[in-house]
């Protein structure tokens, strides 16, 4: 597109033994609980996804290792962004440059790369824009938690259903209803770092199969105060004070009535970049970066009369992004980025044929616009001006076929045509055996793919720091895993995963003579690992979840990869407490990293949450203390900055209050 020393933590001993304990010995602690107080496993095992097979289908059913995040945990942590409550998942970790947060999964986050390994979408549609091909997961998402009833995550490669991006994963966030608020609720938060937000919810289901639903959320922060060691040179004195700022105005709204939907969303968010990113001037103002969003869709999900289900989609997106650039002695300079883009599907799902669930789906998009400029201010100099509209097709089958009461076969492909690139062919492979109905066995092997993007092949900046690479080409994984999933007690369940992802011509932002980056093929990357994970819950209310989670990326020659952790912890708590009121809260791990300048070191953070009864008077109070123990720790810089790593915020307090109106 700081820094007092960090404290050295390499896989964090407590957080780690108490993840495994949870997955070993729940099981003890189940028998000891006589009742649950509201789920029993018939209704655990009744636990739906809707984005692993695009319809929705019991997790232990699901082609793919699934996390599923519900409602009631979403409210109760406090998480404030996509990534906070992702990071929880088996597998998944976070890095953050003080601009955008990046989602890492299974050992794999590369620098230069926007998110475009992974696969966002909002009640099943498509939310990687065409430009960047990126996932925007922090404060920068078009979309607000409060906004989301349950957050879906699927490990491994989904390009058989969705096309390009889904390599490593795909997070769906099925979204609220009117239903699910009939009313209105409205939020206020005063957090550390001078920042306040407010949010409001309202929806109702109406008579004649109507339902509307509305959110909306600005916020505002002053940001922290940085010093960078890396900056302290006599002529500096590494502070980085009140440039830390940010701010975002969101929207979001649906109508339903029958089988039609019509929803629209638009955000915007504003960053202040305090780490001197792409050479710019330490510690002087002006130095931002503003991304803008628009989608709206209309679907049709027809009725599922003789055995078949057709439904149709049309939507259109829009994609604004404006970089300020703030240089001592020379003209200051911007970067600006348009994308417009319209598409339809239409999918038909027919369940006629005896124990065959089968799923038809062609789609197309175009590209209307994909504009890339760059240009120097006093004097105007226009360094960059392309403009290169794509166009994509696509056709997708895929047959659920239970062929015996207790073995389950999913197979799925995919064939896409960018008008610029070969066709690719996308397949993948499940087979599920539900032996008992408490352990599930499951083998999966597929591949996905990535087109390389208009950022990647045209982007340059007349040689200061990038370079175009038109010739690159696509990318694409195959990936084998195995995976075992046992339920016990009444809500319990503790698992085990294996994979090996194999990444072909993978697509790496490398710097070349004179530090100028481009985007090159590599030959061939691997990354394998195991992950343990487990959850359970008591009649008295305790709910805990956890997972470990040992993983290695080379590449070709043995090198390890950079931002690439090793091991990684996880526990996930919540527990009533006295007056009805619930405490939660997360203990997260991460061992070292190499970045490109160096070495980062390994972290160990504690959250933990308190939410009062709902009152009808009152409202609801939530108070939450992020990085409890105000731990230093950082994540690894990009190519772009001088530093080694980026700082991390220390302790955060947010007060909530809210109010059902």
């Amino acid at each position: 597109m700081r820094k007092r020393p960090v404290s050295h933590v390499d896989a964090p001993l407590l957080p780690t033994v108490i993840s495994v304990a949870l997955a070993a010995l729940t099981p003890l602690y189940a028998n000891a609980a006589d009742t649950l107080a509201d789920l029993a496993l018939e209704d655990l095992l009744r636990v739906t996804i809707s984005s692993a097979s695009r319809f929705e289908q019991p997790t232990t059913e699901a082609p793919a290792s699934v996390t599923v995040i519900n409602e009631e945990e979403l409210r109760q942590h406090g998480y404030r962004t996509l990534a906070q409550a992702l990071s929880t998942a088996p597998g998944v970790y976070t890095s953050s440059d003080r601009s955008y947060t990046y989602l890492g999964v299974r050992g794999f986050n590369r620098p230069g790369d926007y998110g475009t390994r992974i696969l966002l979408l909002t009640d099943g549609a498509r939310r990687n824009d065409p430009l960047y091909d990126q996932v925007l997961f922090g404060n920068e998402s078009p979309i607000e938690l409060d906004w989301v009833k349950r957050l879906e995550f699927v490990s491994g490669p989904a390009s058989a259903l969705y096309g390009a991006n889904a390599l490593f994963g795909t997070a769906n966030a099925v979204m609220l209803n009117g239903g699910d608020i009939n009313g209105a609720r409205i939020s206020v938060d005063a957090a550390s770092f001078n920042t306040r937000r407010l949010g409001v919810v309202a929806g109702q289901r109406l008579e004649g199969d109507r339902d509307w639903f509305m959110g909306l959320a600005s916020y505002r922060s002053g940001g922290e105060n940085l010093y960078i060691n890396a900056y302290d040179n006599g002529t500096s004195n590494g502070q980085a004070r009140g440039l830390d700022g940010e701010k975002y105005n969101k929207l979001y709204g649906k109508y339903r009535w029958g089988n039609w939907r019509l929803s629209g969303n638009y955000s915007w968010r504003e960053k202040g970049d305090p780490t001197a990113n792409f050479g710019t001037t330490f510690g002087s103002p002006g130095t931002n970066q503003a991304d803008e969003n628009r989608l709206f869709e209309l679907r049709y999900d027809g009725d599922t009369d003789r055995s078949w289900q057709p439904s149709f989609r049309l939507y259109h997106g829009n994609y604004r992004y404006s970089g300020h650039y703030a240089y001592a002695g020379s003209p200051n300079s911007r970067d600006v980025a348009q994308a417009d883009w319209t598409g339809t599907e239409f999918r038909l799902a027919y369940t006629g044929f005896n124990r065959h669930n089968l799923l038809l789906g062609v789609e197309s998009q175009w590209n209307q616009q994909l504009l890339q400029r760059y240009f120097e201010l006093a004097p105007y100099n226009s360094i960059l001006d392309t403009n290169n509209p794509s166009r994509t097709y696509s056709f997708y089958l895929q047959d659920e076929w239970r062929f015996h009461p207790d073995w389950l076969l999913n197979v799925g492909v995919r064939h896409d045509k960018h008008n610029q690139f070969s066709g690719v062919t996308s397949p993948r492979l499940a087979l599920i055996w539900q032996t008992t109905n408490r352990l599930t066995l499951r083998a999966v092997t597929g591949s996905a793919y990535r087109f390389p993007n208009v950022f990647e092949r045209f982007y340059s900046d007349n040689g200061a720091s990038q370079a175009a690479n038109p010739a690159l080409q696509s990318e694409y994984i195959q990936t084998h895993e195995v995976s075992a999933a046992y339920r016990f007690g009444q809500a319990g369940r503790v698992g085990m995963s294996l994979y090996d992802n194999q990444i072909h011509r993978l697509i790496d932002q490398t710097t070349t003579t004179g530090d100028i980056t481009t985007y090159l093929n590599q030959r061939r990357v691997e990354a394998r690992g195991i992950e343990l994970d487990g959850e359970n819950r008591w009649s008295n209310g305790l709910r805990l979840r956890g997972s470990v989670a040992w993983q290695h990326s080379q590449s070709e020659d043995g090198s390890s990869l950079v931002d690439s952790p090793r091991r990684m912890g996880k526990l996930i708590a919540s527990l009533p407490v006295a007056g009805n009121w619930t405490s939660s809260g997360e203990v997260l791990t991460l061992s070292g990293r190499q970045g490109i300048n160096g070495p980062v070191p390994g972290y160990g953070l504690v959250n933990l949450s308190l939410l009062s009864p709902p009152d009808k008077r009152y409202g609801q109070v939530m108070l939450s203390v992020y990085n409890l123990g105000n731990r230093h720790y950082a994540d690894p810089a990009p190519s772009s900055m001088t530093q080694t790593w980026v700082e991390q915020p220390g302790r955060q307090i947010r007060l909530r209050w809210t109010l059902a109106l």
